[in-house]
């Protein structure tokens, strides 16, 4: 019979999964080990729990502590599933129909398809001897300090509770041995950072973004953030003509075109260092781009677009103002002139002499006026000479 664990520390949105564990098993003053055993699983140093629990794991998780599955299940990236990712294991065609689908910045189809193996979107190739974490976390904190899932991955670059940018620290994911006597400022973040991990953070917690012109669906959103990474890092062959637009975006955040890079690595494989300029110079062309201060040509820019104005129809262009016609001021004045010379002698008189102007010896004319206005209801007496 089991039995629940009737002390555990609450998860916190957004946790990775071993990193609550080992603060639950901190809390019995037992190894993470130990506790696995407990419900009955032995956890060798392979199996990353963070990114796919085995199989019944997150099920008796659920049982012992009381947590709902799918709480547990979206501590890990096998959670994400097809969301983030299309799927766990890696695929040679992932790359391609990952990132050669949409298209933002450079023209769609213009990149070329590229062989890079086995591959999975947004997780490194191989760990980073360094670890990001949030210093305004750790220091509201104790050991073991609290671990997000999303930390291990190059896919934000602040803290989504408190703002700040993450900072790098030696060591293991959990533990933090660097930074137990270390102490450093939270450095604020750029509007632009910041409203792109906002952006991010409401993917992973509400499945959808929502952009200038749509809603869009989560998956959607991290296809369009993968597609602008691999834009800004494409190379002068892959871009042609529209290379000035991702130079644009380099240039403003005081960066090497492709953020440094001497030959062409996807993403995944490239240094923390260079993948954090990348997220930055992400941030900053889509700030650009719903600015109006660039102009995407690939199929997906207009979402970043302003909201057109719907005061005019969608589907006609707008309508210039019409130039005033001065023929239309001039019958207006003839009218005017009209009706006054219905009940004004002398307006009749004034507007009859107007009206045969340099033909007065010309009978025919002079007699045809008269008889114009006589129909228009000028009194005959009125026109007498």
């Amino acid at each position: 019979m089991t039995h629940r664990w009737p002390l555990h520390p609450a998860a916190t949105p957004g946790e990775a999964l071993s990193s609550w564990l080992i603060r639950i098993a901190a809390r019995y003053g037992i190894s993470i080990e130990v506790l696995a055993l407990d419900i009955g699983y032995s956890l060798d140093r392979e199996m990353d729990l963070d990114l796919a629990p085995p199989a019944g794991f997150v099920e008796r998780l659920a049982t012992r502590t009381g947590v709902h599955v799918d709480t547990i299940r979206a501590m890990s990236l096998d959670g994400f599933v097809p969301w983030l990712l299309d799927g766990l294991e890696p695929d040679p065609e992932a790359f391609t129909t990952y990132t050669r689908q949409l298209s933002i910045l450079l023209p769609g189809g213009q990149r070329a398809n590229r062989e890079v193996g086995p591959w999975r979107p947004w997780i490194p190739a191989k760990p980073h001897p360094q670890q990001r974490t949030c210093p305004t976390c750790m220091v509201e904190s104790s050991p073991p300090y609290l671990y997000q899932l999303m930390w291990s991955l190059p896919l934000m670059l602040t803290c989504p509770v408190h703002r700040c940018l993450l900072e790098t620290h030696e060591g293991t994911r959990w533990y933090h041995f660097k930074w137990q006597n270390q102490s450093l400022a939270p450095r604020p973040a750029n509007p632009a950072i910041r409203a792109m991990d906002a952006r991010t953070w409401q993917a992973l917690t509400a499945g959808h973004v929502d952009l200038p012109r749509r809603r869009v669906h989560a998956g959607m959103w991290f296809r369009l953030l993968r597609t602008l990474l691999d834009e800004l890092g494409a190379t002068l062959t892959e871009s042609g003509a529209a290379h000035r637009l991702t130079r644009q975006v380099w240039d403003r955040i005081g960066q090497p075109v492709r953020g440094g890079q001497v030959s062409w690595y996807p993403y995944e494989k490239l240094s923390l260092a260079v993948q954090q300029r990348m997220l930055e110079a992400a941030a900053t062309a889509i700030q650009m781009l719903e600015h109006e201060m660039l102009t995407g040509r690939g199929n997906q820019a207009p979402l970043f677009l302003p909201e057109p104005d719907r005061s005019v129809d969608p589907g006609c262009p707008a309508q210039k103002a019409a130039a005033p016609n001065p023929w239309k001021k001039l019958d207006d004045m003839l009218k005017e002139s009209i009706d006054e010379a219905k009940h004004d002698a002398d307006a009749a008189q004034q507007l009859f002499n107007i009206l045969t102007m340099y033909r007065r010896d010309d009978e025919t004319v002079v007699h045809r006026v008269r008889t114009d206005l006589e129909k228009l209801g000028i009194p005959a007496e009125f026109l007498s000479h």
